[in-house]
C-alpha cells in the first residue's frame, strides 16, 4: 500500500522569462519517448534518529516553498517546436513531494518494486521535471528518499552535487535537505542580449577551429576499419548485438548493491590501474557471465559508453569528462588479462583524444550519442548495428559519513536512463568506503538483471584471487632463477 499527497491543479501559476535549451539538453527532450524516459534518480537510505523522523522531514520539505532554477522551470514549445524553459513564479510542492508507506515492513523487495514503478514513469511535462519520494515501512525503521530529475535539468554529476548539498558532515548541522532551494549565484550581464550574441559567436568560433581536428579523428576511425592496429578507438555501429541491445519498453528493472572500495583501491595500487579501470573489468566479467548463463555468449569484446577523464597536467578543473566508447575484454580472458586489456584500451583512447584535442573528441561523442537518440526516435534502433552495448559510469561521492536532517545515511545509490537500442545501464557512486551500484534495465529484455549484483561481487573476488595467483607464480619463478 502506498500513500500519496493529492495532485492539485495549478493552471493559475504565473510564468516569467524564458531560456532556450542547449542542443544536448534539447535532444533529451525531443528524442524522449514513453519507452525511453530521460530522467536520472538517486536513492538515499537513512537510519532515523527518532520514531517521528519521517514526519518531521516531510513537514520540513513541504514548508520549503522557495524554489530556484532549474527546479522552477517548465518546458515550453514555441515556433519550430524547439523547447525552451519558462520559469514558474510559484510552485505547488504537493505535485513534487510524495510520501509512501510499505506494507508490514516489506523490506528491500517491496522497495525494489516501488522504485521500479516510479523510475518507469515518464515525467509530466506540464510541471517542473523533478520529484522527491519519501518512503517508510522498511525494516529496522529505515527511511528511504528517492530523488528523480529529468536529464535536461541535471546529469548524473549535477544530481550528485545537488544531493551532496542537501547532506551534512555534522548531524547537528542546520543544512536543509530541500535541494530545490539551492542556487548558484550568477553575475547578471547589463545587456543580456549582447552577452548572448557574444557567447554564441565565441562558441561558434571555437567549434569552427575544431573542425580540422574532428575531421582527422573521424578519418582515423574510418582507417581503423581497414587497419585495426592503427587505433583502439571503437568504431560506432560495429558492436556485437547482445541481450543488452534490445529495444527497451517502458517497464524497468531496478537493482542495487555495493562493493568495498578498499578492495578496489588495493587492486588499483597493486596494478597501477585506475579505479574506473578496475570497475570496468569487474563489470565486464559479470556481464559475460550473465550472457553465458543465458546461452547468449558474446564472441567479440563488449563496447561500453563511459566517461573518460580528459584532465591534463596543470588542469585545475574539478571535472573534465567526455563520454567515450571503450572496448572491454574478451569472454575468454582471465581476470588479470581482462584488466590489462581494459587498461590498454582506456589509456590509448585518452591519449588519442588528447592528441586531437578534448573538444573534438567530445564533439564526436556528442554527435554519436545524438545519432543514437535520433535512430531510436525513428524506430531504427533494433534494425541497425549497435553503436555500443551499454553505459557504465562511476560518479565520485563523499568519502566520510553524511547526515540527512540529523539522521545517518547508510547508502546513496544512483539510477540512470536507457538509450535507444540498449536495455542496461550500470551507474556507481562512491560513499563512505563503499562503491554503491545502481542497475536500471528493461524488464522485457532483462527481467532478472538483479543477478548482475552478485555476479559483480564474485568478479571482484575472482580478480583479487587471480592477482594473488599471478603474484605467487612470479615469486616462484624468481626463486627458481635464483636457485639455478
Amino acid at each position: 500500500m502506498e500513500r500519496r499527497w493529492p495532485v492539485v491543479a495549478d493552471d493559475h501559476m504565473e510564468y516569467t522569462r524564458m531560456a532556450r535549451l542547449s542542443l544536448i539538453d534539447a535532444s533529451f527532450v525531443l528524442f524522449e519517448t514513453r519507452a525511453t524516459p530521460m530522467h536520472v534518480g538517486g536513492l538515499i537510505e537513512v537510519e532515523p534518529d527518532s520514531p517521528d523522523y519521517a514526519d518531521r522531514l516531510f513537514d520540513h520539505l513541504m514548508a520549503a516553498e522557495q524554489v530556484h532554477a532549474p527546479f522552477n522551470r517548465v518546458l515550453h514549445f514555441g515556433p519550430g517546436l524547439w523547447p525552451s524553459w519558462r520559469r514558474r513564479s510559484r510552485l505547488n510542492l504537493s505535485q513534487h513531494l510524495f510520501r509512501h508507506h510499505l506494507d508490514d515492513h516489506g523490506g528491500e523487495h517491496q522497495l525494489q518494486r516501488l522504485l521500479e514503478s516510479i523510475h518507469s514513469q515518464q515525467m509530466d511535462r506540464r510541471k517542473p521535471l523533478w520529484e522527491c519520494h519519501l518512503i517508510e515501512g522498511l525494516p529496522k525503521g529505515m527511511v528511504a528518499v528517492y530523488v528523480k530529475i529529468h536529464h535536461a535539468c541535471a546529469d548524473g554529476m549535477k544530481l550528485s552535487a545537488l544531493m551532496q548539498q542537501m547532506l551534512s558532515a555534522d548531524p547537528k548541522s542546520a543544512v536543509s535537505p530541500a535541494f530545490w532551494q539551492f542556487s548558484k549565484q550568477r553575475h547578471r550581464s547589463p545587456n543580456p542580449t549582447l552577452k548572448l550574441a557574444y557567447d554564441f559567436a565565441h562558441t561558434l568560433y571555437h567549434q569552427v577551429q575544431e573542425l580540422p581536428n574532428l575531421a582527422k579523428l573521424t578519418g582515423k576511425l574510418f582507417s581503423r576499419a581497414f587497419y585495426p592496429s592503427i587505433s583502439r578507438l571503437p568504431i560506432p555501429f560495429t558492436a556485437e548485438r547482445t541481450l543488452f541491445n534490445q529495444g527497451p519498453d517502458s517497464e524497468r528493472v531496478i537493482a542495487w548493491g555495493g562493493l568495498p572500495l578498499s578492495s578496489i583501491r588495493r587492486i588499483s595500487q597493486f596494478t597501477g590501474a585506475s579505479i574506473n579501470e578496475v570497475v570496468l573489468a569487474v563489470c565486464d566479467a559479470a556481464l559475460h557471465q550473465y550472457l553465458i548463463e543465458h546461452q547468449h555468449p558474446s564472441d567479440k569484446p563488449l563496447v561500453a559508453i563511459m566517461p573518460v577523464n580528459m584532465k591534463g597536467e596543470g588542469d585545475t578543473r574539478d571535472n573534465h569528462f567526455s563520454p567515450a566508447l571503450i572496448e572491454l575484454g574478451r569472454r575468454q580472458n582471465q581476470p588479470t588479462e581482462r584488466l590489462k586489456e581494459i587498461m590498454i584500451s582506456s589509456r590509448q583512447i585518452k591519449h588519442e583524444a588528447k592528441s586531437f584535442s578534448p573538444t573534438a573528441f567530445m564533439n564526436l561523442s556528442v554527435v554519436t550519442n545524438a545519432l543514437m537518440l535520433l535512430i531510436g526516435r525513428l524506430g531504427l534502433d533494433t534494425k541497425l548495428p549497435a553503436i555500443s552495448n551499454l553505459i557504465i559510469s562511476n560518479v565520485p561521492g563523499p568519502k566520510e559519513q553524511r547526515y540527512l536532517y540529523g539522521a545517518a545515511i547508510r547508502a546513496i545509490t544512483p539510477f540512470s536512463l536507457l538509450l535507444p537500442g540498449q536495455s542496461l545501464n550500470i551507474t556507481m557512486f562512491s560513499y563512505d568506503g563503499q562503491l554503491n551500484i545502481g542497475i536500471a534495465a528493461c524488464h522485457s529484455a532483462l527481467a532478472d538483471a538483479d543477478k548482475l549484483i552478485p555476479y559483480i561481487n564474485k568478479a571482484l573476488t575472482a580478480l583479487e584471487l587471480d592477482l594473488l595467483n599471478v603474484t605467487l607464480e612470479l615469486a616462484n619463478r624468481e626463486k627458481d632463477l635464483r636457485l639455478q
